[in-house]
């Protein structure tokens, strides 16, 4: 659950901010990213553990009503599910402050019961807990399911959350598609220039679908073998960003793996998804590709 605080500008460091506007909202990347691909028509369901408070119960609700199926939401007992506190100013900026609580990491390899991949035709997982992504990837591997893999955060900030390097290298190295924004490209790769990193990791573990860089207002670039594609983004004068990525990644599964659009045609589609998610408050988006169309010709780039 994220308490999203609207505010004029980000504070600054001994300085004061009024509160424009306060609401506690169900966020969570992975779930973000698997609303916007419900209300695209795709059926998708949501493995992880939360705790059995009231921001877990305040989750599931929230989960059901966006229409992601949560029968594998597992809840630990006196468990404290993550939360977040995240300012959203009025440029579209934002900056979030994260409460792992004791749930989310402490969902073990051993608790995931191979049947959840029945009828699967895609994984997907923002590394989220790595012991847990690196099994389900390994099962996907074994049966030739699609493995999408999102660097959400840097790998020094996963660190800090509880997974190991090791982790992080098994997952990338049985992806299909890699997905990651600049900073993390760079911190993995030790190279500064957002282009040489994103080359670099594609390059290093060679995914089947290519690598992914979302980049903000410059838009997002899609690398495969012998291209690189660009995206630009859409001219908007941005609400909230707080989700936008995430709302991209929806967008992007939908049009590449569901839909069998070309690379180009599912990173525009993206684009628009996550252009459309910065013009309203909150981390989610419920919109269908009609809408999203709609979107696309009436905003030039």
């Amino acid at each position: 659950m994220d308490t999203v605080i609207g505010c004029s500008s980000l504070p600054r460091e001994d300085a004061f901010q009024v509160i424009e506007q306060e609401q506690v909202l169900p966020g969570g990347s992975c779930a973000n990213m698997l609303a916007a691909l419900a209300a695209l028509g795709v059926r998708a369901r949501l493995l992880a553990k939360i705790g059995d408070d009231e921001r877990g119960r305040m989750f599931r609700t929230t989960l059901r009503q966006d229409g992601v199926e949560d029968g594998w939401l597992l809840e630990k007992a006196g468990g404290i599910t993550l939360h977040t506190y995240i300012w959203a100013a009025a440029t579209g900026n934002h900056c979030i402050f994260v409460n792992l609580g004791n749930a989310l990491m402490d969902l073990q390899p051993e608790e995931i019961d191979e049947s959840i991949l029945d009828n699967v035709d895609l994984f997907y997982s923002d590394f989220f807990p790595g012991k847990a992504t690196v099994k389900m990837a390994q099962l996907c591997r074994e049966r030739k399911i699609p493995v999408v893999l999102c660097m959400q955060c840097t790998p020094s900030f996963m660190r800090k959350a509880g997974n190991t390097d090791a982790e992080i290298e098994a997952g990338l190295a049985m992806a299909d598609l890699i997905i990651s924004g600049r900073d993390s490209y760079q911190e993995h790769s030790g190279l500064q220039d957002p282009q040489q990193a994103l080359t670099a990791v594609y390059e290093k573990y060679r995914p089947r679908f290519g690598a992914v860089c979302t980049a903000g207002d410059c838009g997002a670039i899609w690398l495969q073998e012998g291209q690189k594609l660009h995206s630009p983004a859409f001219p908007i004068v941005p609400v909230d960003s707080t989700g936008a990525g995430d709302s991209f990644l929806g967008g992007l599964i939908y049009s590449f793996f569901h839909e069998g659009q070309t690379p180009q045609e599912s990173l525009d589609f993206a684009a628009a998804v996550g252009a459309m998610k910065c013009l309203r408050f909150g981390p989610r988006i419920k919109v269908n590709a009609n809408e999203v169309k709609k979107f696309m010709q009436e905003h030039a780039r």
